[in-house]
């Protein structure tokens, strides 16, 4: 754990900083003695029944192994930190990835019918303030599944409805303006949603994508 201070931070915060990991360093001392005298007290129980030499038993075993499990909770609370970051990194990287493939989807997209990338252009901005809105209510399990269906499903569904397009101009045209539209409804209706407070009717709308 790192106990050091950024020299650039102002003279108050670096004071607040202090003080908070004063705490954390003495919530982990107590932790550390708690752990200390219980183990103190299953010694004394085993070694002895007299009361007096039980006592002095948890005193002089608790002091014993205080410092030790003082270091132990430490080293654990770095691993979890580690643990943390490393996890939101992992996290970071897949939004990332899932982001990237995304936009290769929806540049396709709009290759493909160059005369509606205006309009393809406003269903994804539509896509991304829904998204945001229900975003901020995903412990729903509805507005987390209107999340899910925006962030991967809907790529996906536009992915494999492209790959399989019939080779000729007029059924291939035909088939990209019915997909626009399937997208123009999923988005109003992830507009609507994202409006209401309470997500309601979500998963009739989920059902227009058949994926």
């Amino acid at each position: 754990m790192n106990w050091t201070l950024p020299e650039s931070q102002p003279f108050a915060e670096r004071i607040d900083l202090l003080w908070k990991r004063g705490l954390r360093l003495l919530s982990r001392a107590a932790i550390a003695f708690a752990l200390s005298t219980a183990t103190a007290i299953g010694v004394a129980v085993a070694i002895t029944d007299n009361a007096f030499v039980q006592i002095l038993a948890i005193a002089m075993v608790a002091l014993a192994f205080w410092i030790p499990f003082f270091f132990i909770v430490l080293r654990v609370d770095q691993w979890l930190a580690c643990r943390g970051t490393q996890h939101g990194k992992a996290r970071r990287s897949a939004g990332h990835t899932a982001n990237s493939r995304g936009d290769d989807v929806w540049r396709r997209f709009s290759a493909l019918a160059p005369e509606e990338s205006d309009r393809l252009d406003v269903l994804r901005r539509s896509l991304a303030r829904s998204r945001q809105s229900l975003g901020s209510a995903e412990l729903d399990p509805d507005a987390h599944e209107l999340c899910i269906l925006i962030d991967r499903r809907l790529p996906d569904l536009i992915h494999h409805e492209l790959e399989i397009l019939p080779p000729d101009d007029r059924h291939r045209r035909q088939k990209v303006s019915e997909l626009i539209d399937l997208v123009e409804q999923f988005a109003r209706h992830c507009s609507r949603s994202g409006s209401r407070s309470g997500v309601d009717s979500v998963r009739r709308g989920s059902a227009a994508l058949p994926i």
